[in-house]
């Protein structure tokens, strides 16, 4: 029977119709990862210099090995120079170091404070990146400045930690670069086989925005039916069946609205100046997915927790029906885990929004692919992008490479698959807003095929042409 028929033609009770069931996977927590990201200790009273220092002698060693083995055949055998400042003039060598991205339009604290006229705060630029920028390269030693045309070809961020080839310039004291050289790719076990029981899919969604408007909670119930098993044809709901696991990547309720109530201003929290409601409507759903499928919730800039990375779970008594089911778990941001032997790696976004901004074009795709060679998920942190001042660790290193890469929040849905020297292979997919795209991502976990299931955008003004699925 055709697909369209089924939605046609009375139900046929003498008929037996086969039993659909969902796909179950093996789960682990990596505790080993994802307890990095837990915060133990709220104290911002620390200074932030640890979490560099940690960061340069975690990576120096593999930068070093990496820029030994790429220039060994070099002409005059550079030699390393482990202190920045030690560099001979004229003598052709390399040094490792933490690259800082001095930007006219970067967001400075100190500059801000000391503008006294300055009464609003500035608005944040679409981009830092200005004719005046100027790199530095800094170790215990101290900072020196690079300059060469060959620094305008890559792509550098504050906080990456890399090897440069050059020498001094005698005239500015600068190093000239001529190469660059990045950690790499971290190593990765070997991805699992493909079991007898079918191919198994992870959904990825984010940016539910729930409580922005009407028609937004609409394609949300639809998202939910379909998730759930409700909607569609037998194909549809066999497809459905296949998904293992559901995975939310922050910002899944509006940005809170605070409503103008007429009473006089009091000190302190007023409840009743906020509205509850997207939250309720958000539990809604999440129980409604939990009753078919396992659901891990991230948190995001939007919703109710701290905004400073790795973003915290989100507090399980937010959710009255949710958090009394099992499958219902709420995770940190950046968030790590396995899922049949797969590693997943998934961001709700904010660390792509921050090198973007240091990065000319508008490929996020590949800036995302690009923070895995340099085995840091977020370099910018705590720079221009905010972060607990880890004092032992650094919980965004790559120490081992995932089989897939997600990040939440992205204009639009790309896909690519990434292999490395050493057979790696990591699928990065940029999860776009639901509420702005309609559209969620489906991962194999055995082939790590992907693809996008669209939801077309239902107005309850006017009837949306077409059906309202489209899978891509």
């Amino acid at each position: 029977m055709a697909k369209s028929e089924q939605f046609c033609t009375a139900p046929d009770f003498q008929q037996s119709y086969p039993k659909i069931e969902r796909h179950a996977s093996d789960y682990d927590q990596v505790s080993d990862l994802q307890q990095a990201l837990i915060v133990k200790d709220n104290n911002f009273q620390k200074q932030y210099a640890s979490i560099y220092f940690i960061r340069l002698r975690y990576l120096r060693p593999i930068v070093l090995e990496a820029a030994k083995c790429r220039w060994k055949t070099y002409p005059g055998e550079p030699a390393y120079v482990p202190k920045a400042l030690d560099v001979q003039t004229g003598e052709i060598c390399f040094i490792i170091g933490t690259v800082y991205m001095d930007m006219e339009l970067k967001p400075n604290v100190l500059k801000d404070l000391s503008a006294e006229s300055n009464i609003a705060m500035p608005p944040t630029p679409d981009k830092y990146r200005s004719e005046t920028n100027n790199v530095s390269l800094e170790d215990e030693s101290g900072r020196v400045k690079l300059t060469g045309s060959k620094l305008n070809k890559e792509m550098l961020v504050t906080g990456m930690v890399i090897g440069a080839l050059g020498k001094e310039d005698p005239a500015s004291g600068a190093f000239e670069v001529f190469e660059v050289c990045y950690p790499g790719l971290p190593p990765q076990q070997p991805l699992p086989k493909e079991d007898n029981t079918g191919p198994k899919y992870l959904a990825i969604l984010s940016g539910l925005n729930i409580g922005s408007n009407a028609d937004v909670d609409l394609n949300i119930q639809l998202l939910t039916e379909y998730l759930s098993g409700e909607l569609g044809s037998e194909k549809d709901q066999t497809d459905s069946a296949s998904i293992s696991r559901i995975v939310i990547a922050g910002n899944s309720v509006s940005s809170p609205v605070i409503t103008a109530t007429g009473k006089k201003k009091t000190y302190g929290y007023d409840a009743t100046t906020y509205d509850a409601t997207p939250m309720q409507q958000l539990d809604q759903v999440i129980n409604e997915l939990c009753m078919t499928a396992d659901v891990d919730l991230m948190s995001g800039p939007q919703d109710p927790v701290g905004i400073h990375l790795p973003q915290q779970p989100l507090k399980r008594f937010l959710f009255d029906q949710s958090k009394k089911l099992s499958s219902f778990h709420a995770v940190t941001n950046p968030y790590w885990c396995k899922i049949d032997g797969t590693l997943i790696l998934g961001t709700s976004g904010q660390n792509i929004d921050d090198v973007y901004k240091y990065l000319d074009g508008d490929d996020r795709l590949k800036m995302a692919e690009e923070t895995l060679f340099w085995r840091h998920m977020a370099p910018s942190a705590p720079d221009t992008l905010w972060c607990h001042p880890f004092q032992n660790h650094d919980p965004f290193l790559l120490n081992e490479c995932p089989h897939v890469y997600f990040i939440g929040n992205q204009p639009q849905f790309d896909s690519r698959l990434l292999e490395g020297p050493e057979k790696q292979k990591i699928r990065v997919v940029m999860v776009p807003s639901f509420a702005e795209t309609g559209t969620i991502a489906l991962v194999n976990l055995s082939t790590l095929e992907c693809t996008s299931l669209q939801f077309d955008n239902v107005s309850l003004s006017s009837p949306a042409s077409g059906d309202a699925m489209d899978e891509s």
